[in-house]
């Protein structure tokens, strides 16, 4: 341990000692220019695929070019390739039978089901259902749902979240904070690693963070993918959830109720559970349309290091208009984030440092991270290249705050790095108020993490100069969090106040130069972290 904390000290010291700060900032006004341009009726909400999708990304493009932005190839816009599948309702069947007899539930409010399979036709044969717990394989948490077990062909019907959600042990995965096997997409993805054949989510409102009418309105009508050169072959042939009530029913063929069988999942002798009698069956009729998007790429090219890379990336898109006719601008989700990362490109563009950065617009984050996952499969360099990055999606502008916020605080190095450059305005780093909700799992930066680059995901500071932590949690709730959350109010307010945003640019701004000039620092994730070996075998490579 003594070893562990020189070196952290020669290291952070070395770091904050490399550069001076430069008495120059970002532009103010260019943020602001660049934000009033895309949360503006005339950009049509930004959806992917539209003449409002295509405004916005030629923006983002043409501005590049003004700055004098590198770029991969001979142009900003990277392909991003798509597949638009949408479940034909009318063809297709989901059945859920007891002792061969067919129970009825109602599609989207007891149950929703798709595959992710890219093909017209799908059928899941009937299937036995065995409840798995929280369907987790962590063997650095020694947790081990699949022990033992064959769930080849099966169905597996299991919890959200993670068990440290609801034992609030921290040192049981990360206690309250939702960890990566805590997220639905893990969940699937691992029940496919194992040869099940579907599988049934349990829904509660708690443990997922959002309610099921979220759920229902998620994963109903068009869903955009990847498109995927084995049309997903390897995914399950069913996805889905089902409400609490409908495995209330489930457990009570065996005199159980949910909380007992929870209670069961989470404890030391937990095995699998047969759902004797049950069995589920399907068949899936999709319609399918390809589609191409762009993420927006450019960079600075470093003058001693230029094959090693800093990235700061957003999310450009949003939900475009509304069937009424209305607007979806997205002030704060993401034009905020977009003229952010505008605003530093544009800083950087007059500056020389020893490593590269790049800046990148990224699309289809509203669909589920598609572009980020897209550019993470398909870099043009080596992911070992790629030193760190940092995110910014929905970053408010509701004042100065007395600290920057770190969604899943606790995860890598460049906390450290950040608390220096942070440290030069006063400010400190906290962790998200709401890590139950597992907003790290939800953003961009996670395409990037799960192929092991450490990646800051960045929030306002909520610890407010005028009224500390209840004001800032107060004008959180009451004006994104409370209403505006993917509704058409989330629109530019003339009562914004973009001092904290220009106090953290700067921050953000010193942070970034400090590390690219650091050409002998390479910040991992923690100890323990989930990541850490995958960033490990990366660099070893």
């Amino acid at each position: 341990m003594k070893k562990f904390l020189i070196a952290l000290f020669t290291f952070t010291f070395l770091y904050s000692c490399n550069n001076e700060v430069t008495t120059d900032t970002p532009s103010m006004g260019l943020f602001e220019e660049y934000l009033f341009k895309l949360a503006s009726d005339e950009f049509e909400g930004r959806a992917p695929g539209t003449n409002g999708g295509l405004m916005t990304k030629n923006y983002i493009s043409d501005q590049y070019k003004d700055m004098g932005l590198n770029m991969f190839g001979d142009s900003y816009l990277m392909p991003v390739k798509l597949a638009e599948v949408t479940l034909n309702t009318n063809m297709s069947e989901f059945n859920l039978t007891y002792e061969g007899k067919k129970i009825d539930l109602i599609a989207n409010k007891q149950f929703v089901y798709w595959t992710k399979r890219q093909v017209n036709d799908v059928e899941l044969k009937p299937s036995d259902l065995i409840f798995v717990g929280y369907g987790v394989n962590a063997p650095e948490y020694d947790w081990l749902d699949y022990s033992d077990i064959d769930v080849t062909g099966k169905t597996l019907v299991l919890l959200i979240n993670d068990p440290g959600f609801e034992l609030k042990d921290p040192n049981l995965f990360k206690g309250k904070a939702m960890t990566y096997y805590g997220r639905w997409g893990y969940k699937y993805e691992e029940a496919a690693r194992r040869g099940a054949s579907g599988v049934l989510i349990i829904h509660e409102t708690s443990p997922a963070a959002y309610g099921w009418e979220v759920v229902e309105n998620s994963n109903t009508g068009p869903q955009l993918d990847l498109s995927i050169e084995n049309k997903n072959l390897d995914r399950i042939e069913l996805e889905g959830w089902i409400t609490k009530d409908v495995a209330e029913m489930i457990f009570s063929k065996y005199n159980k109720t949910y909380d007992q069988m929870k209670a069961y999942a989470l404890s030391d002798d937990f095995k699998p559970f047969e759902l004797d009698g049950f069995q589920l069956s399907a068949k899936i009729k999709n319609d399918i349309r390809y589609a191409e998007s762009h993420n927006v790429v450019g960079f600075v090219e470093g003058s001693t290091k230029p094959d090693e890379y800093l990235m700061v990336m957003a999310h450009w898109d949003h939900l475009g208009i509304s069937s009424n006719g209305e607007i979806y601008n997205g002030a704060v989700d993401n034009a905020t984030g977009v003229a952010m990362v505008m605003s530093l490109a544009e800083y950087f563009s007059k500056r020389d440092t020893e490593r590269s950065i790049i800046f990148i617009g990224l699309t289809a984050e509203e669909s589920g991270l598609l572009g980020s996952a897209y550019f993470a499969e398909n870099m043009p360099f080596n992911e070992s290249q790629m030193i760190a990055g940092l995110n910014f999606d929905a970053y408010f502008a509701f004042g100065k705050a007395k600290d920057i916020q770190i969604v899943g605080y606790g995860a890598s190095e460049l906390e450290d790095l950040m608390s220096i450059s942070a440290q030069k305005k006063n400010k400190y780093l906290s962790p998200d108020w709401q890590p139950e909700k597992g907003l790290f799992y939800r953003s961009d930066h996670i395409s990037f993490a799960k192929i092991g680059i450490p990646v800051l995901y960045t929030d306002p500071g909520i610890d407010m100069i005028d009224g500390g932590r209840d004001k800032g949690i107060e004008l959180v709730n009451g004006y994104y969090l409370g209403g505006c959350y993917h509704k058409t109010c989330d629109e530019l307010g003339d009562d914004w106040d973009y001092a904290g945003i220009e106090q953290d640019l700067e921050i953000f701004a010193d942070f970034l130069l400090n590390l690219a000039n650091s050409a002998d620092t390479y910040p991992n994730w923690y100890e323990g972290n989930e990541f850490k070996a995958i960033r490990d075998k990366s660099l070893s490579q």
